[in-house]
């Protein structure tokens, strides 16, 4: 991985660092490539609990690298030859937006820290993730609508309006407005806003606290969460929340957490 950094601070938590800062992390093929691989390689951690996204120097990803989405080779080599015309199109934006599907599917949550721009496909990657902090000079904008694209992209359709409802989502999109930490935090956007020099130690103390949870009530959370946003009820929402409760019973976790209560101690999920 060259565009990547992934690196593990303690055994429960890794670390992923977008990392062409002399491209303010604009997403490239080769980029992609790098994240999908990172991606995978965290999935296969099972030691791994918790994930935390960011960017290297001063953007967290300025959306994607216009110069590099029309090199023929570059994209060959992320996705192989597929030469020209819309089957060939679709191909190639069917890689890039899988990202998002990619961050959704992995077992561990993973805490976006937006350093800097958050624009386009990276305003995707972020709203991906579980959950979102920022810097206080963070920024966000869709940006798509300014490409001579629809303003619809990499998730960003979906996962907006649930975050900070339609009208504020159709405001963003249609006019690619943009957004600071402070308006972003007011909206539900990011969950939280940090000074910039302390945005990763927080972020790497918020994913150490939730390593105190148990594994599958971390992986299941998740799951849950994402599921029930497209739960046709109310009662089909909380049949897929019986389930999971039952499994997590099943496990062991449960008893652990009881007799670390009990015995005044943080629990050993890992016995």
């Amino acid at each position: 991985m060259t565009t990547i950094t992934l690196t593990y601070p303690q055994p429960d938590i890794a670390l992923v660092t977008l990392n062409r800062p002399g491209a303010r992390n604009a997403l490239s093929w080769q980029m992609a490539t790098d994240l999908y691989a990172a991606l995978d390689d965290i999935d296969r951690n099972h030691r791994c609990r918790v994930v935390v996204l960011t960017g290297a120097g001063q953007s967290f990803c300025a959306g994607l690298d216009l110069m590099d989405q029309a090199n023929p080779e570059s994209l060959a080599a992320a996705v192989g030859e597929i030469g020209s015309g819309p089957r060939a199109g679709m191909r190639a934006q069917e890689y890039m937006a899988g990202l998002v599907l990619k961050l959704r599917r992995i077992q561990q949550p993973i805490i976006a820290a937006v350093n800097g721009h958050a624009y386009g496909g990276g305003l995707g990657l972020a709203l991906a993730c579980d959950v979102r902090i920022a810097a206080a000079d963070a920024k966000f904008c869709t940006q798509f609508i300014r490409l001579g694209v629809s303003g619809c992209d990499i998730g960003v359709s979906y996962t907006l309006p649930r975050l900070i409802g339609a009208a504020r989502a159709h405001d963003m999109m249609i006019t690619a407005r943009v957004v600071d930490a402070a308006q972003a935090e007011t909206w539900g956007l990011v969950t939280r806003v940090e000074a910039a020099d302390a945005l990763l130690e927080e972020a790497l103390a918020l994913a150490e606290s939730m390593c105190d949870f148990s594994p599958y009530g971390l992986v299941s959370t998740k799951q849950g969460m994402w599921a029930n946003l497209d739960a046709s009820s109310l009662d089909a929402a909380m049949q897929l929340e019986n389930r999971n409760q039952i499994l997590n019973g099943l496990s062991g976790d449960v008893e652990e957490a009881a007799a670390a209560f009990f015995e005044n101690r943080k629990p050993d999920f890992f016995r």
